[in-house]
């Protein structure tokens, strides 16, 4: 989000309402609640600097509105009443969606970035945009008969591997999936009677990496993922994201690292023709599995698609290093074998293709909410309005 000059935001804050801080200090509250899963009332009163009582009567609100819940603290030995610990609700759900070239995946998310449901529907060909609206809205309806109480649906989110113009939640261009100036958030909502806003879906992963996964010092965070329709990249920048002017930045997976062969964006030596999941499945379900990565216990071919795919990576991840200076960088999707299988060629690639300085400050880590990251970050999407105003809700 631009930063407004200092003239506006004086203006901004002139004569601003009771109502208004009001809304800025609920939304704060549960900005925090969201984030951190579970918060201490204490907790609040430090992090958003408000009295005790302000807080109270914040919070008494969420939990009125159906948005957080507060449980009495652990008994623990200490002078005074402990505070009660105030966590995210589950009654407010926001939906999920993801095409790929071989599927269409719908999730149920609650607040805190909690996947509650995942329904993954194979498809034995790319699916069209009108495909994708049809599945979606079917499995949002199952899923919509399915919740109980007073468990509600505020939104849809849409993670979609291509040029994603988010204002307008329109692609631009997803070339793995054909699609070419597509309204999925006008076709999704007229499908769905649901408000639906669309992202890339590095970026959408990015921000769940950035705000949900268990690294340290993550503000400046490039995230890569991986998957059947390709490749793409997330930049978190000081902890905003760095989106471009339309928010096309981040096509990593569109940067030149050699090869001869067309990607399906019409250049040629992209990293994902050079990069692709196919050989490296078995990897995957291996580590998955849970069973240990042990790069030796593989045979030579396998060894050797690891190592130069690797140093196909490190071309890219060099470059992006080079000009943003992260201190992490997080691979997502099928790129998590990496670190796991390929880590020393990818080391020694990367040694060669940065500068030392930035290349010292960085590391490279698989992504730590596997399978749930991108329906997190598309779920963020449909979060964002109940967080910047949850008077509404």
């Amino acid at each position: 989000m631009p930063v407004k000059p200092t003239e506006e935001r004086r203006a901004v804050r002139v004569g601003t309402s009771t109502d208004d801080v009001r809304r800025r200090n609920l939304s704060s509250v549960l900005t925090l609640v969201h984030r951190h899963r579970s918060l201490s009332r204490s907790e609040l009163t430090r992090h958003t600097g408000l009295s005790r009582s302000t807080t109270k009567d914040l919070v008494e609100e969420l939990v009125a509105r159906g948005l957080a819940e507060e449980s009495p603290a652990p008994s623990v030995s200490q002078v005074g009443r402990p505070s009660p610990i105030v966590r995210p609700s589950n009654r407010v759900l926001a939906i999920a969606v993801t095409p790929e070239v071989d599927a269409v995946t719908v999730g149920v998310v609650s607040l805190g970035g909690t996947v509650l449901d995942v329904l993954r529907q194979p498809t034995d060909h790319i699916p069209t945009p009108e495909e994708t609206v049809t599945i979606a809205a079917e499995a949002i309806g199952t899923i919509g008969r399915s919740l109980h109480g007073e468990q509600v649906v505020t939104a849809v989110g849409v993670a979609v591997p291509g040029l994603v113009h988010g204002p307008e939640s329109v692609v631009q261009l997803a070339p793995n999936l054909a699609w070419h100036d597509v309204e999925i958030g006008q076709m999704l909502s007229a499908a769905t009677g649901y408000p639906v806003y669309a992202a890339n879906d590095a970026n959408a992963g990015a921000i769940a990496e950035h705000l949900f996964g268990k690294h340290q010092n993550a503000d400046h965070l490039i995230y890569v993922n991986g998957g059947p329709s390709g490749i793409g990249a997330g930049f978190v920048v000081a902890g905003g994201l760095l989106e471009g002017v339309a928010g096309y930045a981040g096509e990593l997976g569109h940067t030149y690292v050699g090869g001869v062969e067309q990607c399906h964006c019409g250049s040629i030596g992209c990293l994902e023709t050079e990069v692709t999941q196919a050989p490296l499945a078995r990897l995957l379900t291996e580590l998955d599995s849970g069973s240990g990565a042990d790069p030796f216990a593989h045979t030579f071919a396998e060894r050797d698609v690891v190592n130069r795919q690797a140093k196909s990576l490190a071309i890219a991840l060099g470059n992006a290093i080079n000009m943003l200076n992260p201190r992490l960088i997080v691979l997502g999707g099928f790129l998590r074998v990496f670190p796991a299988f390929g880590g020393t060629a990818l080391h020694e690639e990367l040694t060669r293709r940065s500068m030392g300085a930035p290349r010292d400050l960085v590391r490279v880590v698989p992504a730590t909410l596997g399978a749930d990251t991108l329906m997190i970050g598309a779920a963020e999407l449909a979060f964002a309005p109940v967080l910047l105003d949850p008077g509404r809700y």
